[in-house]
């Protein structure tokens, strides 16, 4: 409301105030030039569109249009006033470029792929049609993983501008234009509050609550943030405007650039410790990524040398003080933008660019370092990716979890938050198995891969050359179990958290033979099965509570010591027999021993032993140990008695004592 009365009233005195149209014209696009060169693209924009009014053939005020909102992302503006220009014949091909970037993130692809071809034409040597040319395929092949990702929009999002995550502790620090905004300045770029920095709880599936202001001491009255923070030595990376003891300093152009700050944390409170070595005032730096042992910091800059309009930089720290910035060079770098780096915590590099092609506006791209060094890029895909812009990805410490900001339609605000975690990155767990002492590698070894959960999710049996491969997701951990005959049990446990993707993690795991007394465990008792002897070699009483079937922390106890018993003893089995007191009906209580000895089977299975191995049987109150039966009163002690469940360790057959033998024989 205020841009339109500013822009009205200037219109009043230009009518009254100027002795021509013309001149009035030219006045209101100077005006607008003004305010363009001022980065005041909004108000830019209303100047123009009232100079467009009193001149609607002015093809400079249409390009003014066009630029001015393509500052501020309004692309269905953008594809308007440059089909304008196209179709009075007088583009650009700069233009052309621009025109069909603006197709794409409205998402008229076939139209875009059209017009980029005729953009390719003119101009074969620009890095950024190199991927686009054949967009259509491009575009299909960014789908194909739709379902590997899962996207939340933030319940902190306001109406303004939320970027920037960076994990702290268990908390998202972001920035914002909103969250709290009450009137005062605002950047004449898009109109909106200046950015200023917020943490949030990170919620179970990825939402953010308990907004708090994030290091008041560093707060300016201009943008700040983006930051990036190294938790061990409790240091910031920050990005504000060129503002330092309450003033600001502009270039020789009249810019307030961007820089990095550094601050560290005293005493539970952050505190400015100076600038970036490598700040200017001729130039924006900004962005900052820190490297997880604090050796490498990660940025994006403008300054001259560059291969596009905002390029990524590196630069190292050592001997007390950071390197001359690296540029990452034409793999990553563009003719157009890269911004917002993210190194995560496997070394692996993510960036925004609007310059390697993709859904349209800023994609979020990943490289995989290849000796140390960023050789070749991935788009990220749908849904992290869309049509608009997608930029400031950061992931925490599984590498599989994170926050990346987006306008995509359907958003809260300007630029929203949103949750991300990818279902599956492919990792490698690769090995061979060894014998201990004579190091030859081993056939048939039975190779099991068990998840966090305890589950097996894949099996196979070592070749001739004693080998294994399995893929596996990212980000958890595995257990790799290896048995063989004659040899003992022998586990590793492989982490993949600091795996990139497609990386393998090898494993020599050694087995060692056998060379033992047979220490089988001699009967207790002898019983009589369906008229066959049954050695019975441990006999456990599990309790239940009054009218329940469940599995306690207690007989989970008892059952597990069992339970390694039937592992280490492969010829013994488990016989369950649950019975309850005489209270309750004589059919209820059948049925409840029955859920009784069921509950304990079916824990006994879970835990990885074959059900073949297992009886269970439910007595009801048909064997009562004391005299309390049906309408006998009893005490509670004597009714507990009878409401038992007998788990028995068995072995079938005659026992015959075995002597010590050995698997290998020596000579």
């Amino acid at each position: 409301m205020a841009r339109l009365s500013n822009i009205f009233l200037c219109g009043v005195i230009l009518t009254f105030l100027l002795p021509t149209r013309s001149f009035s014209q030219k006045l209101t696009t100077k005006l607008a030039d003004k305010s363009f060169e001022e980065f005041a693209f909004v108000e830019a924009i209303g100047l123009y569109e009232y100079a467009y009014e009193k001149d609607t053939t002015d093809n400079y005020v249409v390009k003014g249009l066009a630029e001015s909102n393509r500052n501020i992302g309004n692309t269905e503006e953008v594809e308007k006033w440059l089909k304008k220009l196209i179709d009075r014949h007088v583009e650009q091909p700069e233009d052309i470029f621009n025109y069909s970037q603006a197709l794409k993130s409205n998402g008229r692809y076939l139209l875009a792929e059209q017009w980029l071809k005729e953009y390719a034409d003119l101009r074969p040597e620009d890095g950024r049609v190199n991927i686009q040319v054949s967009l259509l395929e491009y575009i299909k092949f960014l789908m194909r993983d739709s379902t590997n990702y899962e996207i939340l929009n933030t319940s902190t999002n306001t109406i303004g501008s939320d970027m920037g995550p960076a994990f702290y502790k268990d908390r998202l620090v972001f920035s914002s234009t909103s969250i709290g905004a009450k009137g005062g300045a605002t950047y004449k770029w898009n109109e909106l509050p200046y950015l200023k920095m917020y943490s949030a709880q990170i919620g179970p599936y990825g939402d953010l609550n308990s907004v708090q202001s994030f290091a008041p001491k560093l707060k300016t009255a201009y943008h700040d943030g983006p930051v990036s923070i190294d938790p061990k030595k409790e240091i910031i990376y920050f990005t504000r405007n060129n503002y330092v003891k309450g003033k600001t300093s502009k270039s020789r152009d009249g810019v307030v650039n961007l820089k990095i700050f550094i601050g560290k944390k005293e005493n539970d409170d952050w505190k400015l410790t100076g600038p970036f070595l490598y700040n200017s005032n001729e130039y924006s730096v900004g962005h900052p990524s820190i490297y997880k042992d604090g050796s490498v910091l990660y940025f994006a800059s403008d300054m001259p040398g560059g291969y596009g309009k905002s390029d990524i930089y590196f630069s190292v720290f050592s001997n007390g003080q950071w390197s001359k910035p690296f540029n990452l060079g034409p793999k990553i770098n563009t003719e157009g933008n890269e911004f917002f780096p993210f190194i995560s915590n496997d070394g692996v590099l993510y960036f925004a660019s609007d310059g390697h092609g993709g859904l349209g506006g800023l994609d979020i791209y990943f490289s995989v370092p290849e000796r140390g060094v960023f050789s070749s890029i991935e788009n990220m895909g749908y849904p992290v990716n869309s049509s608009k812009d997608d930029f400031g990805l950061a992931l925490d410490s599984t590498g599989v979890k994170g926050y990346f900001a987006s306008n995509r339609p359907g958003g809260k605000g300007d630029d929203d938050l949103y949750f991300m975690k990818i279902k599956h990155i492919p990792v490698i767990i690769r090995g061979v198995v060894k014998d201990r002492d004579t190091k030859d590698v081993l056939a048939d070894a039975k190779i099991s891969v068990i998840n966090e959960a305890g589950n097996t999710i894949a099996t196979s049996v070592t070749p001739i050359d004693g080998q294994f491969e399995f893929e596996v997701n990212k980000g958890q951990q595995y257990t790799i179990n290896v048995t063989k005959e004659f040899y003992t049990e022998n586990e590793v446990v492989i982490v993949t958290a600091s795996l990139r993707p497609n990386d393998e993690a090898f494993s020599e795991i050694f087995l060692e033979q056998k060379i033992e007394v047979d220490n089988s465990p001699a009967p207790k008792i002898m019983e009589e099965e369906d008229g066959e002897a049954l050695q019975v070699i441990e006999l456990e009483y599990i309790n239940y509570e009054l009218d329940k079937s469940d599995i306690r922390p207690d007989v989970a106890a008892t059952l597990d010591k069992l339970i390694g018993l039937l592992k280490e003893f492969p010829d013994l089995e488990i016989r369950i027999e649950s019975h309850t007191d005489s209270r309750g009906s004589d059919d209820y209580n059948m049925l409840l021993s029955k859920k009784r000895a069921k509950a304990a089977y079916d824990y006994v299975v879970s835990k990885g032993i074959d059900p073949n191995r297992l009886l269970y049987h439910g007595y009801g109150e048909t064997r009562l140990l004391n005299k309390c039966a049906n309408g006998v009163e009893c005490t509670e002690e004597q009714h507990e008695v009878n409401r038992r469940s007998i788990v028995k360790v068995v072995r079938k057959g005659e026992y015959k004592e075995k002597r010590g033998q050995k698997n290998v024989f020596y000579f």
